[in-house]
Formats: structure tokens, sequence, C-alpha cells
């Protein structure tokens, strides 16, 4: 069968009495022969020119694009994720450290340290005053208290999360300066402030 100056192959359907969809929307009426030959010829160009490059499928940009588009998304997702699990098992490894190397001992000494600003206080020992004065200890903040540990192990918190290490005493930072007027003066170790 030819229409509009192209061959069309006939289906089998067809040769026994089926028709096409364009066929029966021509014969209800809802398209012209005009409109068909229009449509063919329109859709054989756009063939012809996908068969020699020419023309770029326009759903294939979009499907390529959407594609892309979720690729990124997922890979944001997965890195998200990812920070997530990393973030929550430095806190596992820095509470674990905290809970084998606890040295806070009951005490009746107050111990005041700066934590965001706010002077805040612990109750200590004797012992343990002794050994934060002297950089032994450092305080650290667990999720609702707060706890002593040596100073080797703050260390390796501070590595992985240097916002849970609230006062670990650094001898390096009296360090006295040659122009100081009061550097004859030492403070005393004990003293409660």
């Amino acid at each position: 069968m030819q229409i509009g100056g192209y061959d069309k192959q006939v289906t089998r359907k067809q040769k026994k009495g089926g028709s096409s969809l364009q066929d029966q929307l021509r014969k209800v009426g809802l398209v012209s022969e005009k409109q068909l030959r229009r449509a063919q010829k329109g859709k054989h160009k756009k063939d012809m020119q996908l068969k020699h490059g020419q023309v770029v499928d326009e759903d294939k940009i979009a499907a390529q694009r959407t594609r892309a588009e979720k690729v990124a998304s997922d890979l944001q997702q997965n890195q998200e994720r990812d920070q997530q699990a990393r973030i929550r098992s430095v806190m596992a490894q820095v509470r674990q450290l905290i809970e084998l190397n606890s040295k806070l001992e009951a005490g009746d000494l107050p111990y005041n340290f700066i934590e965001q600003k706010k002077v805040k206080k612990i109750y200590v020992s004797r012992a343990n005053q002794i050994q934060l004065n002297k950089g032994c200890l450092a305080i650290v903040k667990t999720s609702d208290s707060y706890d002593l540990v040596p100073e080797k192990v703050a260390r390796k918190i501070m590595a992985r999360r240097d916002d849970v290490v609230l006062y670990l005493y650094n001898p390096d930072q009296d360090l006295v300066d040659e122009d100081d007027p009061y550097k004859d003066f030492k403070i005393p170790d004990d003293l409660e402030w």
C-alpha cells in the first residue's frame, strides 16, 4: 500500500480485515488524509535524520540528563550516609576510650574549669586534683557528665574529637616572659578560684 509517496507494508492483521490506528482515526473523521500524510512524512524525515546522525533525540537527551542527575543524587546521599557513619564510629571510639580509662575518684574538692565560656565545677579527690594541676589527667565531657582520663588518652581523644576534651593542663603555656614584672611571683598549684 502506498500513502503519500511512501511505501507502507501491509500487515497480516490489515489483510484479514483489521486496520491500523491511523486508518481507524481517518474512518471516524478525527484526522484527514492530509494530516496523516504530513505526520508520516515528518516521522520518516525524523527517522532518516536520526539514522544519519543529524538530529539528536530530545527524549534520549532528557533520559540521559535524568539518569545523570539520579546518579549524582545517589552519590551525594551515599557520601552523607558514609559521613554520618564515620561520625558515629568516632563517637563510639571516644566513648570507649573514656569508659576504659576513667580515673575519676569521688571526692569533696571542687575543681573549676571552663566549658563554652562558662565556669563549671567537678568534685574530685585530692589525688585527682594534684594530677590535674600537673597535667597528668584531663577533664572530658561524656554524654551527660564529666570524667577524668590520663593525658595520653586525652591526646588520643583530641586526635579524634577535640571538643570532648574540656581541660588539659599544658606546662608549655606557663613559660614566663622575661619582661613580665610578676615572673618572680609563682601561682601555687593548690590555689582554688
